[in-house]
């Protein structure tokens, strides 16, 4: 059976070695290089762990070091570092804290006699049904024919709308920067996401001893540094937190300007009913953009691969019915993917909720 992956981020890599594991002959195709910056940090909570199981890839997960520290306390900080909410020990989620890289590493190496295809963007030309293959065509030209694609391709996937199962995408009302610290920090034993008014300020100790730091602001899209006549995106971020408790000024100063990144958030503008089409899957943001406020985003794409590797992995030897192995893949991923996507929306709706005792802390 060859099964084609297109997108080489986490739920792509995730789900090429899961099916390889599972007996296929597998592909990656991923529009851009190998080196490609792949962003800053990332955090999974338990279910990404069973999700992992499912795909083989549980012993090399356990062994990546990860954050935070034993000891470290969870908490949420008003504007002024004052501790407003500490959670208890058995509270706090099991989340496990990585540098985004250091993951994608991990999922590369468990790809090791997988083909990846870089700076290879493909398009879809034909989804295929129970007797066509699916088909699909490289920039210039070459087509080649598929019993199955897996679209992993992000937030604005054009798969999805080639299948015309998008709804579109609609903007959260909010921006994020996102940075990892060039050394090591000292976070006061401390991580969590802090909420002001309209702002958030988040602080996640990697093993490492780096500090991975993301800053939330309500704003109009497209409000980039370039467009504020800011020199960088450190520098829109160091203004608009100007105001805020000194370490979450001390994180963002101890992180390398062009390590800043920054993304307007969108999110499905409403959850799709289903995530396959004739022999084509939807996996990861492309079947549930959600914005990252329940930290799932990741960990829901972790879990497509898992359904996926274990649908493919109990189907008949030789005899897999595509079609039908897809339908109970959307019978199994849709009804949660839309929860989680609600829910995200609703959480970041009420953390970015005016709060106007603690507008005092914003800069003028």
């Amino acid at each position: 059976m060859r099964i084609a992956v297109i997108g080489g981020g986490i739920a792509g890599l995730a789900t090429a070695a899961g099916i390889a594991r599972a007996g296929a002959a597998v592909e990656v195709f991923e529009r851009s290089s190998r080196g490609a910056a792949p962003g800053a940090g990332i955090s999974l909570f338990p279910n990404s762990r069973a999700a992992m199981r499912t795909l083989g890839l549980l012993d090399g997960y356990d062994r990546l070091p990860h954050g935070p520290a034993p000891g470290t306390r969870t908490v949420m900080r008003r504007p002024n570092g004052k501790v407003a909410l500490a959670f208890p020990a058995w509270a706090r989620p099991k989340v496990r804290m990585f540098h985004r890289n250091d993951l994608r590493e991990f999922l590369l190496d468990s790809c090791r006699g997988v083909p990846i295809h870089w700076d290879t963007a493909v398009a879809l030309d034909d989804d295929g049904d129970t007797v066509r293959p699916a088909v699909l065509t490289t920039a210039d030209g070459r087509q080649s024919a598929w019993d199955l694609v897996v679209a992993a391709d992000g937030v604005r996937s054009a798969t999805r709308g080639f299948l015309s199962l998008d709804p579109g995408l609609r903007y959260a009302g909010y921006t994020a920067w996102r940075g990892v610290t060039c050394g090591r920090v000292d976070t006061g034993g401390m991580a969590g996401e802090d909420w002001g008014s309209r702002q958030r300020f988040g602080t996640v100790p990697l093993a490492d001893g780096r500090v991975y730091w993301f800053a939330v602001a309500s704003e109009q899209a497209g409000r980039t540094a370039a467009a504020k006549g800011l020199g960088s995106e450190k520098e829109a971020a160091e203004l608009e937190f100007a105001s805020w408790y000194p370490a979450a000024r001390a994180l963002i100063a101890a992180t390398d300007e062009a390590e800043v990144l920054r993304h307007d958030l969108y999110h499905l503008a409403a959850p799709l009913k289903t995530f396959h089409r004739g022999r084509v899957a939807l996996a990861g943001d492309a079947a549930h953009a959600m914005t990252p406020d329940l930290g799932q985003g990741a960990g829901c794409g972790l879990e497509d691969a898992a359904a996926l590797t274990a649908l493919l992995r109990s189907a008949p030897v030789g005899d897999v019915d595509v079609v039908g192995l897809l339908r109970r893949y959307s019978r199994l991923r849709v009804p949660k993917a839309a929860r989680l996507l609600r829910a995200s929306r609703l959480m970041g709706r009420v953390a970015q909720r005016r709060r106007p005792r603690w507008d005092r802390f914003r800069p003028a």
